[in-house]
C-alpha cells in the first residue's frame, strides 16, 4: 500500500529558482491545431546550416544499404516486451506500422487507418485500408488490427501504460475496428498511434512464447521485414509486398549495436556505419568534426529526473528527499555531459507538456518558474537531514545505465556531495536493457535516473498523469516513486480524464506543486535529440525526432546526396 503523505512530511517556503527557464515547444489542447515544433539545428562538418542545404541536395536515388548504429541491442522486436524507442522503435517501425501516425506538434497522419473519428469521449473508430498485404503475402484484416491493439494494450505488455484505457477492442466492419475506452482519456488516440505497430495476427498467436526472439520476428505490412537477428545486428530488407508510394530509398537497412558513443562516432568515420544517436551530447563537436558528416539537433519532450522510492526507509522521510535534492548539481552535470544539447527543468514535467491546458507557453513557464526550487547546497542539505530521522546519514546505491555518460556524472556527484553529511552512496552500473527489466516489472529502489522520458503526446496526461497516484502502482506501469496522496490521486484523475482546460491545469498545478513540495522526483534537464549522418546521406528538411524515430518517418527522410 503506498503512503498518502509522507510520515515526516511538512511545509516548505519557496526558495529562489537556481536554474534559468529553458527553451519549450508550445503544445494545445487535444485533437487542435498545434504550435510548430522549435527548429531543429542541423550543422554538417563546418557548422554550417544544413536545412537549406539538404533541401537543395538531396536526390532520390537508390541507396544500396543503410548501416544504422543502436545505442542497445532490442531486449525484444515485440514492441509490447520491449517498449524503447531507440532501438526496438527504430527497427521495427520499418517492419510493423502504426494505423497513424503523430508528429512532435501532435499532428495525425494516416497511415493503416485511412480514417479516424471519435463519434463520442469513450470511442474511437477506425476505417482500415484495404488492399494492404503483410510480408507472408496475407492481407491485413480487421481482426489483424483489433489483436494488435488488444496486445500492445495487454496488462502485461511494456506498452500498456500507453494503452491500459483500453476497455475492448471490436470488429464493426468488413475493414472497421471499434475502440472502447474506460473512461474519457484526453490522449488515447494518440497513445494507440504511437504503441500499436500492427502484426499479423495469425504467426503471432502461433509463436506467443518466443515472438520477438531472433527467428521469430513480429510480422508486418511496412516497407521492410527482417531477414536475419543476431545480439549484435539487425538486417531488414525491402518487403516485396510493400506497394504503396513513396517508397523509402534504402535497399537495405542493417542496425549495428554500438552501446558506446566514441565507439560510434569512430564507425561513422571510417565508414562503418552511416548514421546513428549521439548519446554523448558533449561529443557533438568531434562528430560535426568527421568528414561529410551532418549533425541534427533539436528541442524534445524528453525529460531525465531522479526518483526515489518513498515506501522504503530513509526516502519515506520528506527531510531525507530534501537533502538529495540539495546534493545534485544540476547545472553542472548538464554541461559537462550534454554542453549546449540540454536545458534545466524547473518542474516534474516541461513547459512543452502544459501550455495546451495552461493556455499559453508563457503561463506555463511562469507557473514552473515559481515552483519550490533546489539549488546545490551543502549547509541545505545538512538543515534538512538533520530534521530527518536519519541526521547522522545512511546508504544507499543508485543504478545508473552505463551507456548514458550523464547517468554516471549525476551518481558520482551526489556520492561525492552527501559524502559530507554521513551518506554513503554505492553508484551500481547496469546495461540499458537490465534497467528497464527492472522498471517494468516495478523493481527499482532506493535512488533511481529515469533518462529520455517523453510524453506520447503534447499534454500533461501521458507522462505527469501516469508518474504519480495509486493506479500507476505496479508492474508495467511509471510510477517509480511509488509516491501519492488523496489529493494527489483526485488530482491525477482529472489530469487523465477529458475535460475544460481550466479544469485540468488547477488539477495539473495541483500535483506539480505537491512533487516539488513533497520530493519524490527531482526534475534534472531535458535532452536535445541528437542524430549524425555521414557523407552522402542526409535527412529532408531539418531532421528528424524522436516520434520520428518511433513511427518509421525517419526512413522515408533519408536521401541520397549523389
Amino acid at each position: 500500500m503506498p503512503p498518502t503523505s509522507s510520515p515526516t512530511s511538512s511545509a516548505r517556503p519557496l526558495a529562489k529558482p537556481f536554474a534559468p527557464r529553458r527553451r519549450t515547444m508550445l503544445a494545445t489542447a487535444l485533437l487542435t491545431t498545434l504550435t510548430t515544433f522549435a527548429a531543429t539545428a542541423c550543422t554538417g562538418a563546418n557548422g554550417d546550416d544544413a536545412e537549406t542545404r539538404n533541401a537543395a541536395r538531396t536526390t532520390d536515388k537508390a541507396i544500396p544499404v543503410v548501416n544504422w548504429a543502436l545505442p542497445n541491442a532490442p531486449a525484444s522486436l515485440d514492441y509490447a516486451k520491449s517498449y524503447d524507442n531507440n532501438s526496438t522503435g527504430a527497427v521495427m517501425s520499418l517492419v510493423t506500422e502504426p494505423l497513424e501516425r503523430v508528429s512532435s506538434t501532435g499532428e495525425f497522419t494516416p497511415n493503416l487507418a485511412t480514417s479516424v473519428t471519435q463519434p463520442n469521449a469513450t470511442t474511437i473508430v477506425y476505417k482500415l485500408r484495404s488492399g494492404v498485404k503483410f510480408s507472408s503475402g496475407a492481407e491485413m484484416t480487421a481482426q489483424d488490427v483489433a489483436w494488435s491493439i488488444e496486445h500492445f494494450s495487454a496488462a502485461t505488455a511494456q506498452t500498456s501504460a500507453v494503452g491500459q484505457q483500453v476497455d475492448s477492442v471490436e470488429v464493426t466492419g468488413p475493414m472497421e475496428v471499434t475502440v472502447k475506452l474506460k473512461a474519457p482519456v484526453p490522449t488515447a488516440r494518440a497513445g494507440i498511434a504511437i504503441t500499436t505497430l500492427v502484426e499479423e495476427a495469425e504467426y503471432a498467436k502461433a509463436h506467443t512464447k518466443t515472438l520477438g526472439n531472433a527467428g521469430t520476428a513480429p510480422v508486418g505490412t511496412g516497407p521492410y521485414k527482417v531477414a536475419s537477428h543476431t545480439a549484435e545486428k539487425i538486417t531488414l530488407v525491402r518487403n516485396p509486398e510493400y506497394t504503396r508510394t513513396p517508397r523509402p530509398s534504402a535497399d537495405k537497412v542493417v542496425f549495428s549495436v554500438i552501446p558506446d558513443d566514441t565507439a560510434r562516432q569512430l564507425a561513422l568515420r571510417s565508414g562503418d556505419i552511416d548514421g546513428g544517436p549521439i548519446t554523448d551530447r558533449k561529443s557533438a563537436a568531434q562528430w560535426k568534426a568527421v568528414p561529410g558528416a551532418t549533425v541534427y539537433a533539436s528541442p524534445s519532450l524528453s525529460q531525465d529526473f531522479l526518483a526515489m522510492d518513498v515506501t522504503r526507509a530513509p526516502f519515506d522521510d520528506v527531510h531525507v528527499r530534501r537533502a538529495v535534492a540539495h546534493s545534485v548539481d544540476r547545472a553542472g552535470i548538464m554541461k559537462a555531459a550534454f554542453g549546449s544539447y540540454a536545458q534545466p527543468m524547473t518542474g516534474l514535467v516541461p513547459a512543452g507538456e502544459l501550455a495546451g491546458v495552461a493556455g499559453s507557453r508563457q503561463a506555463a513557464e511562469d507557473f514552473l518558474a515559481d515552483l519550490p526550487q533546489y539549488g546545490l547546497s551543502e549547509d541545505e542539505a545538512r538543515a534538512e537531514l538533520a530534521k530527518s530521522a536519519h541526521p547522522k546519514g545512511f546508504s544507499a546505491t543508485i543504478e545508473y545505465v552505463k551507456d548514458y555518460p550523464w547517468q554516471e556524472l549525476a551518481a558520482l556527484n551526489i556520492q561525492q556531495n552527501m559524502k559530507p553529511l554521513g551518506v554513503k552512496i554505492t553508484p551500481k552500473p547496469v546495461t540499458a536493457n537490465e534497467w528497464y527489466g527492472k522498471f517494468f516489472k516495478h523493481e527499482l529502489t532506493d535512488i533511481t535516473l529515469p533518462f529520455g522520458f517523453g510524453a506520447s503526446y503534447p499534454d500533461p496526461a501521458p507522462l505527469l498523469g501516469k508518474l504519480v497516484g495509486k493506479a500507476n502502482i505496479g508492474p508495467q506501469k511509471i510510477n517509480i516513486a511509488n509516491w501519492t496522496t488523496p489529493e494527489v490521486d483526485r488530482a491525477q484523475s482529472v489530469v487523465t480524464t477529458a475535460g475544460s482546460d481550466t479544469t485540468r491545469w488547477n488539477a495539473t498545478r495541483t500535483i506539480l506543486s505537491a512533487v516539488a513540495d513533497q520530493v519524490p522526483y527531482v526534475p534534472l534537464f531535458t535532452e536535445d535529440e541528437v542524430y549524425a549522418v555521414g557523407r552522402g546521406l542526409a535527412f529532408e528538411g531539418s531532421g528528424i525526432t524522436s516520434f520520428d524515430l518511433s513511427n518509421g518517418t525517419w526512413i522515408f527522410r533519408l536521401k541520397s546526396t549523389t
